[in-house]
């Protein structure tokens, strides 16, 4: 855990302001000071991490080959902790999968130390913003001058400045009170066209009827991330809650007789609670999407994203008081079957995980809801479904040249209502639908009118291309794109508007970041930057044609982590052949291409070798 404390010395004026202590904006922090700068990391709860630190350790991503950069180096600082402390062949290194799968107070401690490494980096917990100070200049644009957060621990306020702010927030508070527009709930079928939008039934990615498409300000379900453990060595029986109504309980038991429930706890989607296994037996247990009970308290969550401390507050018991009651009463009550309730009985919360909960929540319970969705903070670009679809001629997806992060995982909700009255056995606004790895823009951390000001999590989408972004190895990706960007806006005197894009890309290639998904070249490839440069300019997407293209089933590994995805990979050690080194050369500049072709006449060249000499004489 962090030692730095509410009690840290206060600094004032700093050259980035953080608000948001996520792996985003940890990421962000540690990018900033790695160029020089210093920096303020303004947090609101007691711990740092966000979610992986408050529960979320099985994060979403389908292949490895997606991830990058700091996300990176976290994972294998994680792996390295568990190999130095049970052993390269121990049960533990392989139940945290390469380092994606750390238990929450490992995770902590590597944010910690990540951090610590870095004195530039002042970190602030348990202080909340209060006010943004804000000027505009006569084109109306906005900069953000100071933030002032209230001490939670002895009540007292403090103002930072800074030259550059970045809200990493998972709500967008630190951009909201600048007052940078933005937008809650869901927009029309009809806005941006998208086929998953607005009030919508679907299943297997297909659209069904009933849906009205209509847009509305109803946000994705919340629930809390509870790790729990078989082990009855460090298990805590969970109590029966505060207020607990067995009442509200009841119809589950029905549930059961029906017989579309026979298991509780389950890694597959046929039970209640979903059983994703994490380090040292435990397990990250999560909402089963469209189940017959669900985990989530499904249309509870609607006042949460402009809701005041006290509203935010209670919705967060209330989502405490649901879960805990819901595992009491299949554990304990009569109505479960023996049997069933019994296996349930195995589980409990990991006695040595959340040591030091207070307030309302019990000891070992998780300290962060699971705040799937809340604002978006709007820009002039903004990211929706067509941002992800299949590029023309290409097994890609669409080209972005602004691109400075990658995701591959599905376009994911978890439903916005609950069941009925048009299905009885259906959450309206769920939806999942896989693409291919896709990019994400610079532009989508922008907001309108702002010069000083990068939002890396709540940021300018749509609510369905949002559903693709949100997930914590995406948002690390942004917070550490957002952290190189506030380094070249100081550094070349720049709004973060004006930020060069090619340069930023330079910039997270040398930091081992990717820009496009290319699954057999890694950052430790000496064509890394080379490929993934001339990958970010359509050198690949053309590589596989599609009539060669057979789509066959991703190899699973571990519940929805996979094989890389087929038909994205260059066999860079491949003889490159000559009408593919033309197709290549056509794509460079009119005034690259006569030194390219000479090049290639040269000698017998490797596709790798080929690229990494055009990249070096660019």
């Amino acid at each position: 855990m962090l030692t730095i404390g509410t009690w840290a010395k206060a600094q004032t004026k700093t050259d980035v302001v953080i608000y948001g202590a996520t792996p985003s904006g940890i990421f962000a922090a540690i990018n900033t000071a790695r160029q020089g700068h210093s920096v303020a990391l303004v947090e609101e709860y007691k711990h740092i991490g966000g979610l992986m630190s408050g529960g979320l350790s099985f994060t979403d991503f389908i292949s490895q080959e997606a991830l990058s950069g700091t996300f990176n180096e976290y994972r294998f600082r994680a792996l390295a902790y568990y190999e130095k402390r049970y052993g390269k062949n121990s049960r533990q290194v392989k139940e945290c999968y390469f380092g994606v799968n750390a238990e929450p107070h490992v995770t902590e401690l590597i944010f910690g130390q990540m951090l610590t490494e870095l004195p530039l980096i002042k970190v602030y917990t348990q202080h909340r913003i209060t006010r943004a100070f804000v000027i505009k200049n006569k084109r109306g644009e906005s900069k953000i001058q100071s933030a002032t957060f209230i001490n939670l621990f002895d009540k007292k306020p403090i103002a930072i400045s800074g030259k550059v702010f970045i809200d990493a927030t998972y709500e967008g508070d630190l951009a909201v009170a600048a007052g940078a527009e933005y937008r809650v709930g869901r927009e029309s079928r009809h806005e941006f066209c998208e086929r998953f939008a607005g009030h919508i039934f679907s299943k297997g990615g297909q659209i069904l009827t009933g849906g009205t498409g209509e847009g509305d300000k109803k946000v994705q379900a919340y629930n809390f991330r509870i790790i729990m453990t078989d082990s009855v060595e460090n298990s805590r029986k969970v109590e029966m809650p505060q207020n607990y109504n067995r009442e509200k309980y009841l119809p589950i038991s029905q549930v059961f007789k029906s017989g579309k429930v026979k298991q509780i706890f389950t890694q597959s989607a046929e039970g209640i609670l979903r059983v994703q296994p994490i380090a040292n037996r435990k397990a990250d247990i999560n909402d089963i999407k469209n189940a017959p009970v669900r985990m989530s308290s499904l249309g509870k969550n609607y006042e949460y994203p402009d809701g005041s401390t006290e509203v935010r507050s209670r919705i967060i018991q209330e989502h405490r008081e649901h879960i805990l009651g819901m595992i009491y009463f299949l554990q304990n009550d009569e109505s479960i079957p023996p049997d069933i309730r019994r296996e349930a009985q195995i589980w409990g919360l990991a006695k040595d995980e959340f040591t030091d909960t207070d307030g309302a929540a019990p000891r070992n319970f998780p300290y962060r809801l699971y705040i799937r969705e809340a604002r978006r903070i709007m820009g002039d670009v903004v990211f929706t479904e067509k941002d992800t679809y299949q590029a023309p001629n290409s097994i890609r997806s669409v080209l972005n040249p602004n691109t400075v992060a990658i995701c591959d995982y599905a376009l994911n909700c978890h439903g916005v209502s609950a069941p009925g009255p048009v299905y009885a056995d259906m959450t309206e606004g769920d939806f999942n639908f896989v693409p291919q790895p896709f990019q994400i823009p610079y532009g989508v951390m922008l907001p309108k009118k702002f010069e000083n000001l990068l939002v890396p999590v709540a940021v300018s989408s749509s609510h369905v291309g949002f559903c693709g972004i949100r997930l914590e190895p995406t948002w690390s990706a942004l917070g550490q794109a957002a952290g190189l960007a506030a380094h070249l806006s100081i550094k070349n005197g720049v709004k973060v508007t004006a930020v060069k894009v090619q340069e930023l890309q330079s910039l997270l290639l040398k930091n081992k970041a990717k820009i496009i998904y290319v699954s057999d070249v890694d950052a430790d490839s000496p064509y890394f930057e080379a490929v993934q440069y001339f990958g970010a300019k359509g050198f690949f997407h053309e590589l596989y044609p599609l009539e060669q293209v057979q789509i066959k089933p991703r190899t699973v590994h571990k519940l929805q982590y996979m094989d890389a995805i087929d038909y994205h990979n260059l066999e860079s050690e491949k003889v490159l052949e000559e009408i593919l080194a033309l197709h290549w050369i056509r794509k460079l500049p009119d005034g690259q291409q006569a030194d390219a072709k000479k090049l290639y006449q040269s000698k017998l060249w490797k596709r790798g070798e080929f690229l990494n000499n055009l990249y070096l004489k660019k």
